[in-house]
């Protein structure tokens, strides 16, 4: 439960720093180390959905938006997690 508290946390201080390749690759770090502790990949990837909707809707542009996924990706793909490839 601790765990989902922590992402809770993350999800609130989300909209400030979101457009930046770093918040991407920090939210993939968190969701990795989620699957790490046992939470099953399809309750990780409606947390990341979730996250995703409230960054769209805080209204960062699309450029933003591209950063963002970059970087989540280069560290889902660094840290050999199994997450939804974001675009």
């Amino acid at each position: 439960m601790n765990r989902i508290c922590l992402l809770f946390a993350f999800l609130i201080a989300a909209p400030a720093h979101a457009g930046r390749y770093d918040f991407g690759q920090g939210a993939a770090a968190v969701a990795c180390a989620m699957l790490d502790s046992g939470l099953s990949p399809s309750r990780v990837e409606r947390v990341l959905n979730l996250l995703e909707e409230q960054i769209i809707y805080s209204g960062i542009s699309e450029r933003q938006q591209s950063q963002m996924a970059s970087g989540f990706n280069y560290q889902a793909i660094r840290n050999n997690c199994s997450l939804r490839y974001r675009d």
